[in-house]
């Protein structure tokens, strides 16, 4: 036992330690490919954790969540932009088209907008600049920027030319110093060379309270060689001017409230070479007008006051439209408008118009024998539904398409002389033509039935009668309306009722000869109409 113990104590041998030192690199070794082993499964659990974990939603512009999204690269081709793509030529054309403030907007559409509002003929339209759209900065205190100020700032801004220039405010000054001072900044404008090569031309000037009118600035004559269009109101037009006008491309004009004597009006009209349609509301002539144009087709007087003088149509060969509502004259004279389709408002207080041959005093017929055939639409005026009278016209327009009538209770007007009607002797605008009658200032009394019931049976071809109601009406009314009307003796099988309110002072653009009937707006407010009823066989009311 002793042996073994000591044996068991005694220090290895030399064999010993070589076995063991040969042992311990053996397992040095193994431990790097352990950690190796951890180290690889780490991830792997990593990875699977991150799959089974919900994923995480990424923002609509691109970027991760948390993170700073990444701009956008602005797409300059706009390939997805049709309206963008079009040549600067064009799309200049569709921004001088649009109101001012539309226009200027468009400089904030995209990078390829901008330089074109610069580019595109000027449309300065001072109705259509709201003063609110235009804040001061925060900073400056004060008042909103004035219309003034911001036609001024348009102005100094946008390099031109021009297309379109509408200053038609009428603008009241109780003294001389602020007439002057408004008057001098309208002759700074027009002086801009921001309006050279301007087509289209609408101004009014100040007016001082108790003062006769301002003469019209001789800026205005330096667009002559361009404009199209032109306006000119509240103002003296000089006399000594008139000779040296010429506007060699002026196709609608119009003179609102000038002060013109008959020489200066004649010198105009002879300086407007291309003139197509002449708009002369509210002015006063201490003379006859005289008035010939090759290339006239509408002409309306409005609100116009001529005394005992006399208008005159000369030689008006492409004359369309001779438009006179509340005309005073005594005397209206058409030598010669073969091509005369639109006529009135005609009333017993003008003492005399002459059409070709035919002639009326106080609009009842002196000749029987001369018709106009080519008149289509009629506006007539009278105190009262006088049917007599009305069909005594209606004999000389045979080809009469649509007429208007109006009841004005202010033209207390004798009618002498006014023949009864016949039924042995048709009206032939009746018979073949006559597909639209519009009456104004219905009131639905005995007189106004009466008138309008004539027409029920004897309109072969009549479509439609319509009716502006000055009274308060419903369905009910309408119902009666139709009874009394006596509808089931219609002539024409597609005859239709229609009642509207009538609408006061709604007009039709006169300038506008794509307007079929330029009395339809003025007579009728078409979007009031509450009741359609139809004669037609198959039913007998149909409401909208």
């Amino acid at each position: 036992m002793r042996k073994a113990a000591a044996a068991a104590a005694a220090p290895p041998t030399a064999a010993a330690k070589t076995k063991a030192a040969a042992a311990v690199p053996a397992a040095a070794k193994k431990k790097p490919l352990a950690k190796k082993k951890a180290a690889a499964a780490v991830p792997a659990a990593k990875k699977k954790a991150a799959a089974a974990a919900p994923a995480t939603k990424k923002r609509a512009s691109g970027g991760t969540a948390g993170c700073r999204p990444r701009k956008r690269a602005r797409d300059d081709n706009c390939d997805g932009d049709l309206i963008s793509n079009l040549p600067d030529a064009v799309l200049c054309t569709i921004i001088s088209l649009l109101p001012t403030k539309d226009g200027a907007r468009t400089q904030a559409i995209a990078r390829r907008w901008r330089p074109l509002w610069g580019s595109a003929p000027l449309n300065l339209d001072a109705e259509n600049l709201n003063t609110n759209d235009f804040k001061q900065p925060r900073r400056r205190r004060g008042p909103r920027p004035s219309t003034e100020s911001i036609i001024s700032r348009i102005l100094s801004d946008h390099p031109g030319p021009a297309r379109r220039f509408d200053f038609r405010l009428t603008c009241i000054f109780p003294t001389k110093r602020e007439h002057a001072k408004s008057v001098a900044q309208i002759v700074s404008w027009l002086n801009s060379l921001s309006l050279d090569n301007l087509e289209e031309l609408h101004i009014f000037f100040p007016i001082l309270c108790r003062a006769a009118p301002t003469p019209m600035l001789r800026s205005v004559l330096r667009f002559a060689s361009t404009l199209v269009v032109a306006t000119v109101g509240h103002c003296n037009f000089p006399d000594e001017i008139a000779p040296s006008l010429n506007f060699p491309i002026l196709k609608h004009l119009t003179l609102r409230h000038v002060n013109i004597s008959v020489d200066a009006f004649h010198g105009v009209l002879s300086a407007c070479h291309v003139l197509e349609t002449l708009f002369l509301p509210e002015n006063v002539y201490n003379g006859s007008l005289h008035i010939s144009s090759r290339n006239l087709r509408s002409i309306c007087f409005s609100d116009c006051f001529m005394g005992t003088n006399e208008l005159v149509i000369e030689d008006t060969p492409h004359l369309e439209r001779l438009l006179c509502p509340c005309l005073d004259v005594e005397t209206i004279r058409v030598n010669r408008a073969p091509k005369l389709e639109i006529l009135g408002p005609l009333s017993p207080r003008i003492s005399n118009v002459q059409i070709a041959n035919l002639v009326f005093q106080g609009l009842v017929p002196t000749s029987f024998n001369n018709l106009i055939c080519t008149v289509k639409v009629l506006a007539l005026q009278f105190y009262c539904a006088n049917l007599n009278a009305v069909l005594d016209v209606l004999r000389f327009f045979p080809c009469l398409e649509k007429l208007y009538v109006m009841w004005n209770k202010y033209l207390n007007t004798e009618m002498n002389n006014v023949r009864h009607y016949d039924p042995i002797d048709p009206i032939k605008c009746l018979e073949t033509h006559l597909k639209t009658l519009v009456l104004k200032n219905y009131k639905g009394d005995k007189q106004d039935v009466t008138f309008a019931k004539f027409f029920v049976p004897n309109g072969k071809v009549l479509n439609a009668i319509k009716f502006g109601v000055t009274v308060k009406f419903d369905e009910k009314w309408v119902a009666d309306q139709h009874r009394l009307l006596g509808v089931e003796n219609e002539a024409s099988p597609d005859l239709e009722f229609k009642h509207c309110s009538y609408y006061l002072n709604r007009h039709s653009d006169i300038h506008d000869l794509s307007i079929a009937d330029p009395f339809n707006n003025s007579f009728l407010a078409e979007d009031d109409a509450l009741l359609v009823i139809s004669c037609s066989s198959s039913s007998d009311e149909d409401s909208t």
